[in-house]
């Protein structure tokens, strides 16, 4: 019986500690890994539009944070012929919204090596582009989560939020 009560401890102060970290995210400067963060604060905000986005191809992860929330989360970006795209899961992790809420209000912050960019996303509705770039992606991220994944395309605003 007192192994039965240490377990029960121990599987409580794990579940404790995670949600801790969990809560304690939410006031972080951006995503701790995989968990969803703060406000993108940090990092200059560039200046100006961006019309190529070809430095960010080798980029693996970035934070995004939509203008209607104040969390971030980390995400993947894929560039195909100058343009970048955002990929959403629409199935992993279970519970996730924020590419129904981007259909609604598109505007966002991304940070790609601590500098910001304002920028609208809009969800790919062309078979063709999206195709490509579903080709990039396979590549870029080989293996990927399962179930159907909508993409975003990224539109650069001028840092001054115009």
């Amino acid at each position: 019986m007192t192994a039965l009560r240490w377990l029960v401890r121990i599987v409580l102060g794990v579940a404790a500690l995670v949600g801790a970290v969990f809560f304690g995210a939410r006031f972080l400067d951006g995503p701790l890994g995989p968990i969803p963060g703060g406000a993108l604060d940090a990092g200059v905000m560039a200046s100006g539009t961006v019309t190529d986005w070809s430095f960010a191809t080798d980029v693996q992860e970035i934070a995004l944070q939509l203008e209607t929330q104040s969390r971030s989360r980390t995400t993947w970006i894929l560039v195909h012929e100058g343009k970048a795209y955002i990929p959403a899961s629409t199935e992993f992790p279970p519970g996730k919204s924020w590419h129904r809420l981007a259909l609604e209000d598109g505007r966002a912050t991304l940070r790609i090596d601590d500098k910001r960019y304002r920028v609208t996303l809009t969800k790919v509705e062309d078979a063709a582009v999206a195709s490509a770039v579903r080709e990039v992606a396979s590549r870029k991220y080989p293996s990927r989560p399962p179930g159907d994944a909508w993409l975003f395309q990224v539109t650069s605003r001028s840092g001054d939020g115009s």
